[in-house]
């Protein structure tokens, strides 16, 4: 029954990186965006900024760049980013109250949101749906994110990437991903027809608490692997397949703790403690 929280938690408020936390625009004056050269020319430096999207914008093939030290939010519960928004080699960059609507099977931008090589970064209250790939995809070593207070899911189940949100790109990225992908999710909603990587964690540290599962065609919920760790804490799954399991347990070490969840007519695997392949 508790209200969601406006206050941050998780890896996005750690002071790391030379940076005290995440605080985006900070005390910036407010600017109002309604259209996608307004938008695009205020987001893309480095000039701390507060922008507020009223209506739908919409982002054309290619997604919007967002650069450092910005506030993103929606003026109401109707604004829309549609397509998607890049976050490339930034940080400090808070985005909250916003719709992102993908673009499948028209052909545009890949992800609703995709960020890589960034740090500190803060997802809260948004709705995420339809992309043609990735909702919410942070790679290339992104670090010190936390999402929280969101919803993802897709309205068609014929749509063949139904993934919610990958952390690190694969089980190579030793280069960018070692010592990063940290990582919280908490109080999301995985809901309708999402497939897997709710999220999928390679390489770093993460804390998965408080979320709720529903989509019951899924293939997986959670996914750890590749020297991962996370904590699985206080969570419900309802009527999904494979709560959380070890990616690639054969090839490279993980491990998982779980604690305080509730499995509510749930199948297949709730992997738990080490995953230790030969050599190692």
């Amino acid at each position: 029954d508790a209200e969601p929280s406006m206050d941050l938690y998780g890896w996005a408020s750690i002071e790391a990186d030379g940076l005290d936390g995440t605080t985006g625009g900070g005390d910036a004056e407010p600017q109002t965006v309604t259209t996608l050269e307004q938008f695009s020319k205020l987001a893309g430096d480095d000039t701390p900024r507060v922008i507020v999207i009223s209506g739908t914008i919409t982002s054309g093939v290619e997604p919007i760049s967002i650069g450092s030290n910005k506030t993103i939010v929606g003026e109401d519960r109707y604004a829309t980013i549609r397509g998607g928004i890049t976050i490339d080699d930034s940080s400090n960059i808070i985005i909250r109250n916003l719709n992102f609507e993908g673009v499948w099977p028209i052909f545009g931008a890949n992800d609703t949101i995709a960020a890589r090589n960034s740090h500190h970064l803060w997802f809260d209250h948004l709705s995420l749906w339809d992309a043609s790939d990735g909702l919410l995809d942070l790679t290339e070593g992104t670090n010190y994110v936390t999402v929280s207070w969101s919803k993802f899911f897709y309205t068609d189940p014929d749509n063949p990437h139904r993934l919610a949100s990958l952390n690190g790109g694969g089980a190579e990225h030793v280069d960018t991903d070692t010592g990063k992908n940290k990582v919280t999710y908490h109080h999301n909603w995985f809901a309708n027809h999402v497939d897997q990587r709710m999220p999928r964690l390679l390489f770093g540290q993460g804390h998965v608490y408080n979320n709720y599962y529903t989509p019951s065609d899924n293939s997986y919920a959670i996914g750890v692997g590749v020297f991962a760790s996370m904590l699985v804490e206080n969570n419900y799954f309802k009527d999904v397949d494979n709560p959380h399991q070890f990616m690639y347990p054969d090839r490279r070490p993980a491990y998982i703790t779980a604690t305080g969840n509730i499995y509510d007519n749930t199948r297949g695997n709730q992997d738990t403690g080490a995953a230790t392949p030969d050599g190692y």
